[in-house]
């Protein structure tokens, strides 16, 4: 009677769920560990997407100090024209300081011919082919043979375009009554370019209506001479493009120009300013910041503001640093700008300021250990920790692979808790088995008692 007590107390008969019994053996092995891994998958793709995230951010800020990092950034200079109509100029970060006298007294100009006119631009002129000779040069002169083909206007045009000689081809509509076709032919400008078109067939013949010629100019008493209208080379880092004659001499003057430099500068505090803010939330523990627990990442950040806010390692005489152009620092850590001393600054010692920025130099590489002044220190901070050997980028990769080895986990941890499955499923099924046959001993003992003679059923 005891093994049927057992039975009883294994619930033999009463129908309960294998199933769910497994399932529950199962979950109690896998679950602590699956939810284990997920913990720390979850929390390294946290960090993988704050990382990302200050990579962003600081690759902003060394944009904005990029454009403050090199000494030309800051030559940037106003250009005044007295005659704008005749000429216009444009400077460069080479050009010098200083007022101008031109006089331009010519302009350059290519010579223009056409041919005699046509009532078609597609009927044949000639039944065969025909040569025309090309003659481009002044003092010195090159003759070429073109052979046309087809001998229309429209053939003529394309054999001379495709010989690529200096001379453009092109068929005008002179809109006549008859004969209203010709065949316009424009060289280059400069007298050098003059050129002559002859033909082998005397129903086509070109005359030219505008000679090629140079530009005249003078320049602070000095006589140009150019073959183009666009000028480049007669004043430093200044750029002349002549339009037509000028009424006496035209003043350009070239002067500092501050705006860009005070624009740059402007934008790198606010730059800097909402960096500071989004860095904040990612380091933030009470509201789940991402990189809430990157001591390196903190260091890197008191590195980059310790460096804004100090003195610069190329300070100049009057200027070293931030705060002595006007730029300081607010109780809560932002930027905050003197409009007044900033632009003394800009007017009184803007050489100081550019060395301050950019150590007088141009083109700095992040390799480099020299003094690169305070944009370029910012430039190499930056790029130490977000260049593909940076922290912030092979921490990624290292937090990256450590997930991949998770999800292998995962993956196993699958794979054994499947075959534990299957193990208690055995052993269940072996237990009702026995279970079974007990019970159908227990009915067959019940029968066998039932049918005995001296069976009492009362």
């Amino acid at each position: 009677m005891a093994g049927m007590d057992y039975v009883q107390a294994l619930g033999a008969g009463a129908g309960f769920d294998t199933k769910k019994i497994v399932e529950a053996l199962v979950n109690a092995e896998k679950v602590p560990q699956e939810s284990r891994i997920n913990s720390k998958i979850a929390e390294s793709e946290a960090k993988i997407t704050g990382l990302g995230k200050a990579v962003s951010i600081l690759n902003v800020v060394k944009d904005a100090a990029l454009r403050l990092n090199d000494a030309k950034d800051f030559k940037t200079f106003a250009v005044s024209n007295s005659q704008t109509s005749a000429l216009t100029a444009t400077s460069t970060t080479s050009a010098r300081v200083g007022s101008n006298n031109i006089t331009v007294s010519q302009i350059a100009q290519e010579q223009r011919s056409v041919s005699n006119a046509f009532a078609s631009s597609t009927n044949k002129f000639n039944s065969g082919s025909i040569t025309l000779s090309l003659t481009v040069g002044s003092s010195s002169t090159t003759t070429t043979d073109i052979t046309v083909a087809d001998a229309s206007l429209q053939g003529t045009v394309t054999a001379i375009n495709n010989a690529n000689l200096g001379v453009t081809a092109e068929i005008v509509d002179t809109g006549a009554s008859t004969n209203r076709y010709r065949i316009q032919l424009i060289g280059d400008t400069g007298s050098e370019k003059a050129f002559s078109l002859t033909s082998s067939d005397s129903a086509i013949s070109f005359s030219s209506v505008q000679s090629a010629s140079d530009a005249q100019l003078n320049v602070n008493g000095i006589d140009f001479t150019r073959s183009s209208n666009v000028v480049d080379d007669v004043l430093t880092g200044v750029t002349l493009t002549l339009n037509t004659v000028t009424t006496g001499a035209a003043n350009v003057n070239i002067s500092q120009d501050n705006n860009l430099a005070r624009a740059n500068i402007v934008d790198f505090a606010t730059i800097y300013n909402e960096a500071q803010r989004q860095l904040k939330e990612l380091t933030n523990s009470s509201t789940g910041g991402e990189l809430a627990g990157d001591s390196i990442f903190r260091s890197l950040n008191s590195t980059l503001r310790t460096t804004i806010l100090g003195t610069s390692s190329s300070a100049g005489t009057n200027i070293s640093s931030l705060s002595a152009m006007g730029i300081s620092v607010s109780r809560t850590g932002e930027l905050e700008i003197n409009d007044t001393k900033l632009d003394d600054a800009l007017s009184n010692n803007y050489s100081d300021v550019v060395k301050m920025f950019s150590a007088d130099t141009d083109d700095q590489s992040v390799a480099s250990t020299a003094a690169a002044g305070l944009a370029g220190d910012i430039n190499r901070i930056i790029d130490n920790v977000t260049s593909s050997n940076g922290y912030l980028v092979t921490q990624q990769k290292v937090l990256g692979d450590a997930n991949a080895e998770r999800q292998v986990e995962l993956t196993e941890l699958e794979t054994r808790m499947e075959r534990v499955e299957e193990r208690y499923n055995r052993q269940f099924l072996a237990m009702q088995q026995i279970i079974d046959q007990m019970n159908s001993t227990r009915d067959s003992m019940e029968s066998t008692f039932e049918n005995l003679p001296f069976s009492n059923r009362d």
